[in-house]
């Protein structure tokens, strides 16, 4: 009975995830399995490859947090993604996300290009742990203007933003194999959108307003699964400053350092390793 139970909860709590949580996670399952079964290529174009995005496929800026090495490379980065991303979806709106990921995909994307011309030689990388990195930057801040530090102990704290760069040193360490530019870069973009500086590469707000009015009027906002309207978000919407003395809603808690937690950070490693 109580597996059944669990089993249960389960289930619902994956019917209640916002429909481009559920759209982005599905993606990267199915390109992992199609990989799988005879197009091991797929993954080899997808992925981040700094000399072939020098050489026109600009496509992998974008495509690259979709494909996966292996299996439990796929697992973890799935299992730390869905409780970030389905919050911040809540709180930014379905297609407002949607211009974040890419976002959070092409600025890293184009920082380790760029330092591949630098440092030649750089692998190719490839897993949705960057955005893991970019969404735990930015619920550090929004942790940051409830609470300003964590107490390890009576005599020794530490800021609440720093714990994705504690999180980002210990995954180094357990996993040496793991792509630390890659999460490195996520990250800064993540503190970059949450306090401000990549407003102007936001998805302008009368945008996502005339695509929402345009998927009324045909009535596909009542056939999406749990589309979340800007509307909608804007109800859980924070906005920080450069102070950091942001206002949160009553209550809020993000899943960095709420109930909601995962104690993984996903892998994101390089191509072979």
């Amino acid at each position: 009975m109580r597996s059944a139970n669990q089993l249960q909860g389960l289930q619902d709590r994956v019917l209640s995830l916002p429909y481009l949580t559920i759209v982005v996670s599905t993606l990267m399952i199915s390109l992992f399995f199609i990989s799988s079964i005879g197009l091991s290529s797929l993954t080899m174009f997808f992925a981040l490859n700094p000399s072939a995005v020098l050489h026109g496929g600009i496509h992998r800026l974008l495509t690259y947090p979709y494909v996966h090495q292996n299996f439990l490379h796929l697992f973890f980065n799935v299992f730390a993604l869905v409780p970030v991303l389905s919050s911040f979806e809540e709180e930014t709106g379905t297609i407002g996300t949607a211009g974040c990921l890419a976002l959070f995909s092409v600025v890293p994307g184009i920082a380790y290009t760029i330092l591949s011309l630098i440092f030649s030689g750089l692998p190719a990388t490839l897993g949705a742990s960057g955005w893991v990195f970019s969404l735990m930057a930015y619920f550090s801040l929004k942790d940051y203007a409830i609470r300003q530090s964590i107490y390890i102990s009576p005599r020794f704290q530490i800021p609440t933003w720093s714990t994705p760069v504690i999180t980002l040193f210990v995954l180094s360490m357990l996993l040496p194999g793991a792509s630390f530019l890659g999460h490195l870069f996520g990250l800064l973009c993540g503190y970059g959108y949450g306090l401000g500086y990549l407003d102007r590469a936001k998805v302008p707000q009368h945008l996502i307003l005339k695509a929402e009015t345009t998927l009324s009027q045909n009535n596909l906002t009542k056939v999406l699964p749990r589309f979340i309207s800007d509307d909608s978000a804007s109800k859980h919407r924070v906005v920080f400053d450069g102070s950091m003395d942001a206002g949160v809603p009553s209550g809020s808690t993000s899943p960095v350092l709420g109930a909601s937690a995962s104690p993984f950070a996903g892998q994101g490693r390089p191509l072979g390793n």
